[in-house]
């Protein structure tokens, strides 16, 4: 093998290793992102059934006469 090519083979190694290091962590953030999706889900159903809520107070409030402008 010349030079040339040992430097190739070199470089493509090093390439080879970077590459599998940067899928490790684009592994390690998926799964980390993952956990964080699944720790929002709760949030994430609160936020609803407070919307939720909150719509049906406005419908309520507004069958009742009771919602006043802001002033």
């Amino acid at each position: 093998m010349n030079p040339h090519q040992e430097q190739q083979a070199a470089l493509l190694n090093r390439i080879a290793l970077n590459v599998e290091k940067l899928n490790d962590a684009v592994e390690q953030l998926n799964d980390r992102l993952a956990k964080v999706n699944q720790e929002n889900q709760s949030t994430v159903l609160i936020a609803q059934v407070w919307n939720s809520y909150s719509k049906s107070v406005h419908i309520m409030l507004e069958g009742l006469g009771g919602l006043q402008p802001p002033e």
